[in-house]
């Protein structure tokens, strides 16, 4: 747990480091946006030693960075190199909705794939006796890729309103006219329908754009109940 060490004592530095701030320079008041600043990032190093310490497998995605990484008590599983990022609202008259604020800096919890991974459970049975010598057929079994096809557009949702979308770059160009014609019509009255909706199924969407290998990467990788913490720009 040396990552989960080195986050609590990054934590202890911010702290300390905002405490000894105000009596740096007893001549003057201690500046306002650098307290905030060190604010800000003390509860950033305060959730992500709290998602070390649990029992659940989270997501961080780091803005700054550009990269989404899939982590398990500290420890790094994967990482992947975030090449776009667009920002969705539902509107009311071209307005955005209330409660689409606040959702970097925060931990969203059980985040699942939309549509669901098929889950198979593997029971190894021994073959039944032959006579000496027969040969026996034994099958291949599929591969990751062959089993667990990925959707062209799949989202993770999480409790609260939050909502990952996940499309590879050009992902449209290799399907024909008409099939690319269809799903923009279906994928735009989905999206409208959930946006008209009284209590909309995202109150917010982020549009992530990996490369094809991560994007199938990730749908096949990702465990039920997935947190999710957004580490915001830093200013």
């Amino acid at each position: 747990m040396r990552a989960g060490f080195l986050l609590a004592a990054a934590l202890a530095a911010a702290t300390a480091a905002a405490a000894a701030a105000p009596s740096a320079a007893p001549a003057s008041a201690p500046d306002p946006g650098e307290l905030a600043r060190l604010s800000i990032q003390n509860e950033l190093l305060q959730k992500q030693l709290d998602l070390a310490k649990g029992k659940d497998f989270y997501l961080l995605l780091d803005l700054p960075a550009k990269e989404l990484s899939l982590m398990y008590r500290a420890a790094l599983l994967q990482r992947y190199r975030v090449e776009g990022l667009e920002v969705g609202v539902p509107r009311v008259v071209y307005r955005p909705r209330s409660g689409s604020s606040r959702w970097e800096g925060r931990i969203w919890d059980k985040g699942n794939l939309d549509p669901a991974r098929e889950l198979d459970r593997v029971e190894i049975q021994a073959p039944p006796p032959t006579r000496e010598g027969t040969e026996v057929e034994i099958k291949v079994p599929q591969t990751p890729e062959e089993k667990y096809p990925v959707p062209p557009r799949y989202h993770i949702r999480f409790a609260g309103g939050l909502s990952i979308e996940v499309r590879p770059p050009g992902s449209e160009t290799t399907r024909g006219f008409w099939a690319r014609l269809a799903e923009g019509w279906a994928t735009w009255w989905s999206d409208a329908k959930a946006a008209s909706r009284v209590e909309p199924e995202d109150t917010v969407r982020l549009h992530v754009v990996l490369s094809k290998k991560d994007a199938e990467s990730l749908y096949r990788a990702l465990p039920p109940d997935t947190k999710l913490l957004v580490i915001p720009p830093r200013t």
